[in-house]
């Protein structure tokens, strides 16, 4: 997750300083960065991190980076008489990044590093500023867990004879209903893509019949409410796969997702034995 852009900006002046003596400003994390990163900073929250990155005006160098340790931002100097004129024109993005396990429930986020802020000239002469981040923060940080009650499920369809196919290509037999049963963190949002093993670059909603299959001019398809067949996708968490779907909620840590699988006709027929094999990957927030 990532907060919008926190602007920051400030003029300085320095009197007698020459123009040829620079300034800048200084960026500064603590904090030793959580393990296995060089720009992300443990927070109060175990397995949760933050990244400080910084915009900076077109005249400033760097123009953007992330704050690895310390950040030393330059940008243009103007004289004034004998005065030196410094401005700082930027912003802070905030990012929260998992570092590890994050615990199930709900955490409470109570503190983050402190990035202080200093003006330092090449001469090694610093001058302090506030602090762009004093470490206070404040915020719940709820994880959902499921586990599935129902893995390697076996399906198995009747036999039928070749004559219920006799309507043509997309004629369909043997509808049987099954289900999935998961236990989820109450109140968990779970998705879920089934994905067509045999070949699983398949985006139709026809399994591909496995190599043992013997008959020919039938596949398999899963139907996820008795009328409207699944399109199948990726093997792939997250949000936005393809063709995934919401199941929806566990209001008290149950949920049950009711299927059903269907032989369906897709070119001339001929008997034997039909196998499909399918995989799920599940998602949820």
């Amino acid at each position: 997750m990532t907060l919008a852009p926190a602007a920051f900006g400030g003029d300085c002046f320095f009197a007698i300083y020459p123009a040829t003596d620079p300034f800048g400003l200084r960026l500064a994390v603590s904090t030793a960065p959580a393990a296995g990163f060089d720009d992300v900073y443990p927070t109060n929250v175990s397995g949760l991190g933050v990244r400080y990155t910084v915009l900076g005006a077109p005249e400033c160098d760097p123009v953007s980076s992330t704050i690895k340790g310390t950040l030393n931002i330059r940008c243009a100097e103007s004289s004034l008489g004998i005065n030196i004129h410094f401005s700082v024109p930027l912003s802070m993005t905030v990012s929260f990044v998992t570092t590890g396990p994050i615990k199930s429930g709900a955490s409470t986020l109570s503190s983050i590093p402190v990035v202080s802020t200093a003006v330092f000239n090449t001469g090694g002469t610093t001058f302090a500023k506030p602090a762009m981040y004093t470490g206070a923060a404040s915020g719940t940080l709820s994880t959902a867990t499921c586990s599935v009650q129902t893995p390697g499920l076996a399906v198995s369809l009747p036999n039928v004879t070749t004559n219920a196919f006799g309507s043509g290509v997309g004629a369909t037999a043997g509808r049987t209903g099954f289900h999935l049963d998961f236990t989820c963190a109450q109140g968990a949002k779970v998705s879920i893509v089934i994905t067509d093993a045999v070949s699983p670059s398949n985006r139709t909603d026809v399994l591909t019949p496995s190599p043992e299959s013997t008959a020919k001019g039938i596949g398999v398809q899963v139907l996820k409410d008795q009328r409207t067949t699944v399109l199948f996708g990726p093997d792939a968490a997250g949000s936005n796969v393809p063709n995934q779907w919401l199941i929806g909620a566990s209001p008290d840590g149950s949920l049950t997702l009711p299927l059903s699988a269907q032989y369906v006709r897709t070119g001339a027929v001929t008997a034997g034995s039909v196998k499909a094999l399918a995989t799920f990957t599940m998602s949820y927030q």
